[in-house]
């Protein structure tokens, strides 16, 4: 189903889930809205009337991110950043006695890394070539230590502090505004 404010068109969609959601996806803005099957039309459209300002405000955002606030990365900068995680990623394996599956460099928007744990793949974040090297070896690092420890615990965070004992002052710099 769509529903239209203004100009902009909202895909809404039905799912299994216990919340109405609101997604604002790049680069277009585009904007889908999850909804529970439980959840009538009518209240689907009023809570879109009352979200309204907040859906073109941030519709507007995200389309205007694309143009200013995210680094375009060239060829040169992307390769730089592969050839960047192959020697991190010889050495780190080595050191941290696992070994990954394969790396993949994409353009996220929420993340500077994922590792599938069971696949044992690593994906890094195309704008890490616009960082330091100390941040690229901080992220896979940390992306390397969940196949050693997948969650957020404790033991995750003796790893990292026992393999890059910097690691904080280094995620700091990495999430600083440049």
């Amino acid at each position: 189903m769509i529903k239209q404010i203004g100009t902009l068109n909202i895909e809404i969609e039905r799912r299994k889930i216990k919340n109405i959601n609101i997604y604002v996806k790049p680069p277009n803005g585009d904007v889908l809205v999850t909804v529970p099957m439980r959840v009538s039309d009518e209240e689907v459209f009023r809570f879109l009337k009352k979200k309204e300002e907040w859906i073109l405000k941030n519709h507007e955002k995200v389309k205007n991110r694309q143009n200013s606030s995210q680094q375009e990365i060239n060829l040169e900068q992307r390769k730089w950043l592969e050839d960047k995680i192959i020697e991190y990623a010889m050495r780190w394996e080595s050191i941290m006695k696992v070994h990954a599956n394969g790396f993949t460099v994409r353009d996220m928007k929420t993340r500077w890394g994922s590792c599938s744990i069971h696949s044992k793949k690593i994906r890094m974040n195309l704008q890490l070539a616009v960082k330091s090297e100390e941040c690229v070896e901080y992220v896979l690092v940390h992306e390397l230590c969940h196949l050693l420890e997948p969650s957020h615990n404790q033991r995750f965070y003796d790893l990292m502090s026992h393999f890059l004992p910097d690691w904080r002052e280094r995620k700091q710099k990495l999430n600083e505004k440049v």
